[in-house]
Order: structure tokens, then C-alpha cells, then sequence
């Protein structure tokens, strides 16, 4: 049987790695499967070899019936507009989909259980996208996944052309108080609404170092008052943790290599509301566990240093 939702997968220059994710999705024998590759860096004669290993691997005879599409940068976008643009060249042909980074390896279950919350919730604009990563222990609600606004739009997701429609890379319209009233209807924080508010300072000024575009899809999804599905069991599993990546570098991450788990059936939550402390928890899990317990408590100074310089507009780095 083959797999009728149509796949994204988004690569550069990792063959390795784009082996044992195309595996996987192998596996799946999808009708259709888009490609997205990153060209290299201009003078880097490493990328260019290992860039066309890559789109060796998509060369390879297929043992099943598949459309293949390919979109090959002629030039390096980055790490920011480059699966920026292929996503945006892939809701270009499709409606709905799933979304793959060559560092992220799916469960099995992953695709089921995408493709079936692409259809159950087709219609409900105020969901928004669908992740696969888990990282703490806890079961959320009452069904095999919950409803969040840290959407997870990592490693392996799925979404509607109809909400990456809202996506906007620079975010340059947004004013500090439009972005506060979003995050407000999340009952966020006051230490998540400074932490948020920094990333979109960053990202208005240069895109994060043109580094990021999953903060950006977030972002866009809060100021509608939407919200992601986000699994209680892990789906995939990244393998990308490692000296030299661009994000994910840290091999003591709380996400790295996390094991990816089996969901057997769906079961579907009684309601769509919220689950506020899974949200919390996973703030405090992944983006600052620096900033939490007697770590945490070490850096109050710095924390009330930077609420002062905010307040009164100053730069430098402390308040004198």
C-alpha cells in the first residue's frame, strides 16, 4: 500500500543523515514526494561534494509508483530562507502536508497519525500545525496528543497551506504591543512574554542572523490565536545533535537522539482547549533551562538588569 499525503523533505549537505531519514520515508512508499535542497556556500568545495552525494540518493531507482519533485537551489539561501522557500514551494502544489529536516528520523506511527489530524482538522482554522516532539515524561489530556502553543514545528511536522499562508519571515509590521496582546491570550509569563519578545527583536532586525524560520511560523501562528497539536508520545527522533550544526549542537540537549515511541491507535482528546502547563514545561525544558531552578535563581540579577535597560531604552551591558 502506498501513502497518500504528500511529504517534504528538506536537506543541504548532510548524506548521511538524509540516508536514514529518505529510509524512513521510503518505508511510507508516499504517492508523492517534494525535495528541497539548500545550494552550497559559494567557495566551499566541501558542500559542493557533499550537496551532490545528496542529490545522488534521489537519483536512486524507487521500487513503487512515486511523482518526485525536486527544487534545487542554484544558490545558498541559508538555514533561515531556505526551508523558508521550500516550504513555501511546496504549498505551492499541495493543500496540506508533512514537513521532514534531513536531521529527523520519524516513527513509523508519525505518518499515520499526521495524516489523520490533517484531515479530522482540515477545517478548523484555528489549528494551525501538527508536531511530533516530546521531551518530558508527562501525558497531557485525555488522547494520544493535546492542544499547545508551542507548536513543535520541529524535526518532523505537518501543516495546511491555509496557515502557512500567515507566514512572515522579517515580521516587521509587528509592534511590541500587537505581539504582547498575542501572547496574552496564552496567559503566558512574564519571563516567557520577555523571552518571546527578545526572539522577535532578533528576528525583525536580521531574520536571527537569517538562522531561524520555525520562530517565525510560531509567532505568525499566535498572532492569530491559533494553536499546534503536540503528541503525548515522541515521533521522532533527531539525530542532528552535533559539533557544527547550526542549532542543534548541544549533545546534552534534552531533544537530542530522544528515542521515537509507538502510538498504536489514535485517540482523539475530548476537547481542544489548551493544556497551559505543557506549554510552560516545555518552555522550561527546552528553550531556558538555564533560566529556571537554582541556575536560574543565580541569574535574577541579570534578568532585573535587562527588564531596567528595556524599560529606558539602553544599550551596554549593564545598567549604570
Amino acid at each position: 500500500m502506498s501513502f497518500s499525503t504528500p511529504i517534504l523533505l528538506i536537506t543541504f549537505n548532510r548524506p548521511d543523515h538524509t540516508r536514514q531519514v529518505f529510509d524512513a520515508i521510503k518505508k511510507q512508499k508516499p504517492d508523492s514526494l517534494y525535495i528541497f535542497q539548500d545550494g552550497s556556500r559559494d567557495g566551499n568545495l566541501n558542500d559542493i561534494e557533499k550537496c551532490k552525494e545528496v542529490r545522488a540518493i534521489f537519483e536512486e531507482p524507487l521500487d513503487w509508483n512515486c511523482e518526485l519533485h525536486t527544487f534545487y537551489s542554484t544558490v545558498n539561501l541559508g538555514c533561515g530562507p531556505g526551508p523558508a522557500a521550500g516550504i513555501s514551494w511546496f504549498f505551492e502544489q499541495v493543500e496540506a502536508g508533512i514537513i521532514i529536516e534531513d536531521d529527523a528520523i520519524p516513527a513509523d506511527d508519525f505518518f499515520n497519525y499526521a495524516s489523520e489530524l490533517l484531515i479530522r482538522y482540515k477545517d478548523d482554522k484555528d489549528i494551525r500545525a501538527i508536531g511530533s516532539m516530546k521531551v518530558d515524561d508527562k501525558i497531557y489530556g485525555d488522547g494520544t496528543y493535546y492542544f499547545s502553543m508551542m507548536n513543535r514545528t520541529l524535526c518532523a511536522w505537518a501543516t495546511w497551506r491555509r496557515a502557512w499562508n500567515d507566514f512572515d519571515y522579517h515580521l516587521r509590521e509587528i509592534s511590541k504591543k500587537d505581539f504582547y496582546k498575542s501572547l496574552s491570550f496564552y496567559n503566558v509569563t512574564l519571563r516567557e512574554r520577555e523571552y518571546w519578545y527578545a526572539r522577535l527583536l532578533e528576528i525583525q532586525k536580521d531574520g536571527y542572523g537569517d538562522t531561524s524560520w520555525d520562530q517565525q511560523f510560531w509567532m505568525s501562528i499566535w498572532l492569530k490565536k491559533g494553536k499546534g497539536i503536540s503528541p503525548n508520545f515522541n515521533l521522532s527522533s533527531n539525530i542532528g545533535f552535533e559539533e557544527g550544526a547550526t542549532h542543534t549542537f548541544d549533545e546534552n540537549s534534552i531533544a537530542a537522539k530522544v528515542k521515537a515511541e509507538t502510538i498504536k491507535s489514535i485517540v482523539h482528546p475530548r476537547n481542544t482547549n489548551i493544556i497551559r502547563k505543557a506549554d510552560l514545561r516545555f518552555q522550561q525544558l527546552y528553550f531556558e533551562p538555564y533560566e529556571y531552578g537554582f541556575i536560574g535563581f543565580k541569574r535574577l540579577p541579570f534578568r532585573i538588569n535587562k527588564r531596567i535597560k528595556r524599560f529606558f531604552n539602553l544599550n551596554g551591558s549593564w545598567f549604570k
